[in-house]
């Protein structure tokens, strides 16, 4: 793996929402320097909504997790903005049938010439055949 990753959601969200691949997703991004798109701050919420929601964790101990997780993406990470990367997550998600969520990693991918780090199996699928994924397991 390059020293350089774009992440994905799924991986900062694993990082502090603790889930079976939480160790290496630490592991990698403790040793890497990351880039993410900016609808990350928004996926990431949306986890946090739903370990309340719907696991019913403590309002109090995830919103903390999800602070930390916001200051994570924009004091260590590399922001992409969606806007830039529009145009090619349209074409790679009509071209390889996967959301434009999806796709706009894949774009940030390809625009920084690095590796994906995701912990979906089906966007790393999708994602192989355009730029290098790694799959977190």
């Amino acid at each position: 793996m390059p020293d350089s990753i774009v992440l994905d959601s799924c991986i900062i969200a694993a990082v502090f929402f603790p889930e079976g691949i939480t160790e290496k997703a630490i592991e990698i991004v403790e040793s890497h320097d990351c880039t993410t798109v900016d609808l990350a701050y928004a996926e990431v919420a949306n986890v946090a909504w739903k370990r309340v929601r719907h696991s019913g964790q403590d309002q109090g101990i995830i919103m903390s997790a999800l602070a930390d997780s916001q200051a994570f993406i924009q004091e260590t990470c590399r922001v992409v903005p969606a806007r830039d990367l529009l145009p090619a997550a349209y074409d790679l998600a009509c071209s390889h049938g996967i959301t434009i969520y999806d796709a706009l990693f894949v774009a940030a991918t390809d625009q920084c010439g690095t590796c994906l780090v995701t912990g979906d199996g089906r966007l790393h699928n999708a994602a192989k055949k355009v730029v290098t994924s790694h799959l977190v397991r």
